[in-house]
């Protein structure tokens, strides 16, 4: 009876299912301008338009979905002052984060930044975009969870989630941006509890970033 219980406490909502399924279209790179229109994604999907009207204010939110006076709901265009503010906004964060966690870390938690990081290695090697930014995350999360945050730890991924179609939109038109080095000295300023050299390595990341997309952005 406890196992059935705890089985229906995951299954997902309507909602959640239909922002999980547009969310990633959106970010497999439906064109910018694309309307989003109820009817048509709820019969697509084969629901009512409720959850879909549900799923697009959460996508909006995340700055995924655009609402326009003539066509209502659009794919977000890709605009470099969203992502510079997002990113600045993970420097501080994501900075913050790296050095309190990287001070507090345990020898259980730099075990579980080891697994991942063979995670990253594998991933890397094999050219998987996916694998690889699963297991960076982890990865990343293995640190900044050391310390009993919550309300960083969420805010840390809500920008992350932010800058996820730029991320893949840099990174997925090239296998060859799969670094592990960056990783590795994440992992050897944390083995140190070397925070500020911690959230240096992750703030020069999140800078190295922006300047890729900025320069993929600027290509005709």
């Amino acid at each position: 009876m406890a196992g059935q219980a705890s089985e229906r406490l995951v299954v997902k909502s309507t909602e959640d299912q239909v922002y999980e399924a547009l969310r990633t279209e959106i970010l497999r790179g439906v064109e910018p301008g694309t309307p989003l229109r109820l009817s048509a994604i709820a019969d697509r999907l084969g629901v009512s338009t409720m959850p879909v009207r549900a799923a697009l204010r959460r996508l909006e939110r995340e700055g995924l979905v655009q609402q326009t006076a003539r066509k209502g709901a659009v794919v977000a265009p890709l605009e470099l002052d969203d992502v510079q503010e997002i990113q600045a906004i993970r420097w501080g964060i994501e900075g913050l984060a790296a050095r309190i966690g990287a001070e507090a870390i345990t020898d259980t938690g730099l075990a579980s930044m080891r697994v991942q990081l063979d995670r990253i290695r594998a991933a890397a090697a094999a050219g998987d975009l996916d694998a690889y930014l699963s297991a960076t995350y982890a990865f990343e999360d293995a640190c900044y969870g050391s310390v009993d945050r919550p309300r960083l730890l969420e805010t840390v991924r809500h920008y992350r989630r932010a800058a996820q179609r730029y991320v893949l939109f840099v990174m997925g038109a090239d296998a060859s941006t799969l670094q592990v080095a960056p990783s590795e000295a994440f992992y050897a300023t944390a083995a140190a509890r070397d925070g500020v050299g911690t959230e240096r390595v992750i703030q020069h990341e999140i800078i190295q970033l922006y300047e890729r997309l900025a320069e993929r952005m600027a290509r005709p």
